[in-house]
C-alpha cells in the first residue's frame, strides 16, 4: 500500500491539474465549450452567453474583432453616405440646368404665342401639347397631362436632394421630401398609399390574431383592411350569382319548366342579355347584307341594329377621326414652323442663308427650264382659234366691260 505522502501528492497533482484546467477553459483560450459538465457543476455549465461570444483568433485578445467589425461597418456606411451626397449634389446640378434650359424655352414659346395673336395669327408648334385649346387632340392632352406629371417628379427629387446635401448624405425618403406648402409629389403620394395600405393590412391582422377572428372579412368595418374589404366585396358578388341561381331553380320548379339566367335579376342573366344583343345585332347585320346584293361588307356601326359592337366601333372610328385632324393640323404647322426657321428666312445675309440660297436656286433650276420649255413647246402646237370661237369670246369682253361699267 502507498505511504501516506504518496497520497498526499497524488491529490496535490489533481488538484493543480484540476486548477489549471478551470483556468485554461474560464479564459476562453479554447473558444466556447462544446460539451456539457454535470447540471450542478459551475465549470461545465452550458450558457446561451459563450455563443454569442465572438470567436477566438490567432494574435488577437478579446474583444479586437468585434472592434474591427464596427469600425468595418462604419467606414462602409461612410462610404455609402459620400456617395450619396455625391449623387444628391450631381442630381442639383443637373436639375438647375434642366430648369433654366425649361425656363428659357418656355420663355421663347410664349413670346413666339404673343407675337402671333398680335399679327392675328396662330404660332407654329411641333409638339401635340402646344396646340390650342380648340385644337389639341388626345395625343396632346395625353402628353399634357405626362409632362406636368415628369414635372412634379423632378421637382420633388430636387426638394429630396437638396434635403440630402443638407443632411450631409443622409438617405430622405419620397414620403419625407415635403414641399413649403406641406404637399408631397407624385412619388411621395405613391409611397404614402403603399405604406397606409400595408399599415391596414398589418393592423387588421394584429386584430384578427388579437380578437382569434378567423376570416378577415368578419371584423369590424373600423378595423376591417384591404384584404377583409376584398374578401366581402368577392363574397358579395358570388352571393349576388348564388341568390339569383336559387331563385331561378324555384321559378324553374313552380312553372314546370327551364327559366333563362336573363328572366331573373343577376349577373349571369345581364351578360346573357350582352351576349344576345350582340348576337341579334349580327343576325340584323346579315339581313341588311341580304337585301343589299351590291353591298360586299356591312359594318356594324353601319347596320339597322347597331348592337355593342357597332357602337364600339363608332366610338374607335372617332378616335381615330380625331386622332387623325390632329396629325394633320400638327403637320400643316411643323410645315410653318421649318419654313419661319429656315436660314433664308431668318438671315439671308448670313453664311448658311447664303449656302441655301444656292442650294435652293441649282436645285430649282431644272424644274424651272423643265416648265418653261413644256409651255414654249405649247405653245407652238397651239392653233388660232376659230371665228365662231373668237366672236364668243369677244362678246364675253364686252359683257365684262359693261358690267364693269355698270358697278
Amino acid at each position: 500500500m502507498p505511504s501516506r505522502s504518496a497520497n498526499r501528492c497524488h491529490l496535490l497533482a489533481s488538484t493543480s491539474v484540476l486548477f489549471l484546467s478551470t483556468h485554461v477553459i474560464s479564459s476562453g483560450a479554447f473558444g466556447p465549450t462544446s460539451a456539457c459538465g454535470t447540471r450542478n457543476s459551475p465549470l461545465f455549465e452550458c450558457r446561451s452567453t459563450a455563443l454569442k461570444e465572438p470567436p477566438f483568433q490567432l494574435g488577437m485578445r478579446e474583444g479586437e474583432s468585434t472592434d474591427l467589425e464596427v469600425s468595418s461597418s462604419e467606414e462602409s456606411k461612410e462610404v455609402k453616405n459620400s456617395s450619396l451626397l455625391r449623387l444628391a449634389q450631381l442630381s442639383l446640378e443637373d436639375y438647375k440646368w434642366r430648369s433654366s434650359l425649361f425656363k428659357s424655352k418656355e420663355a421663347d414659346r410664349k413670346v413666339e404665342e404673343s407675337l402671333a395673336r398680335m399679327m392675328g395669327d396662330e404660332a407654329a408648334y411641333v409638339r401635340p401639347m402646344d396646340a390650342s385649346d380648340e385644337k389639341i387632340g388626345p395625343l396632346g392632352l395625353l402628353e399634357k397631362s405626362s409632362v406636368d406629371w415628369l414635372t412634379n417628379v423632378i421637382e420633388e427629387e430636387a426638394r429630396r436632394a437638396k434635403e440630402i446635401v443638407r443632411l450631409g448624405g443622409m438617405m430622405v425618403r419620397p414620403i419625407e421630401a415635403v414641399s413649403s406648402e406641406g404637399e408631397l409629389g407624385p412619388l411621395g403620394l405613391v409611397e404614402k398609399e403603399f405604406v397606409d395600405f400595408l399599415d391596414k393590412i398589418r393592423n387588421s391582422e394584429r386584430e384578427r390574431s388579437r380578437t382569434m377572428t378567423l376570416r378577415p372579412k368578419d371584423l369590424e368595418e373600423s378595423k376591417r383592411g384591404p384584404l377583409g374589404e376584398a374578401e366581402l366585396a368577392a363574397v358579395a358578388a358570388i352571393r349576388e350569382v348564388l341568390d339569383s341561381e336559387k331563385l331561378r331553380m324555384e321559378q324553374s320548379k313552380a312553372r314546370e319548366g327551364i327559366v333563362r339566367p336573363i328572366d331573373v335579376p343577376g349577373p349571369l342573366g345581364d351578360f346573357e342579355m350582352t351576349v344576345l344583343e350582340v348576337v341579334r345585332a349580327e343576325q340584323q347585320r346579315k339581313l341588311d347584307k341580304e337585301e343589299n346584293p351590291g353591298t360586299i361588307f356591312v359594318r356594324p356601326k353601319d347596320s339597322t341594329r347597331k348592337g355593342p359592337l357597332g357602337e364600339l366601333e363608332e366610338q374607335a372610328v372617332e378616335a381615330v377621326k380625331r386622332l387623325t385632324d390632329e396629325e394633320k393640323e400638327r403637320l400643316r404647322n411643323i410645315q410653318r414652323f421649318l419654313d419661319e426657321i429656315r436660314p433664308m428666312e431668318q438671315d439671308k445675309a448670313s453664311l448658311l442663308g447664303i449656302i441655301e440660297a444656292i442650294t435652293v436656286g441649282i436645285l430649282r433650276a431644272p424644274i424651272l427650264l423643265f416648265q418653261i420649255f413644256v409651255r414654249v413647246k405649247e405653245l407652238l402646237e397651239s392653233e388660232t382659234l376659230a371665228e365662231a370661237d373668237a366672236t364668243i369670246l369677244k362678246r364675253r369682253e364686252k359683257m365684262e366691260d359693261v358690267k364693269k361699267q355698270s358697278k
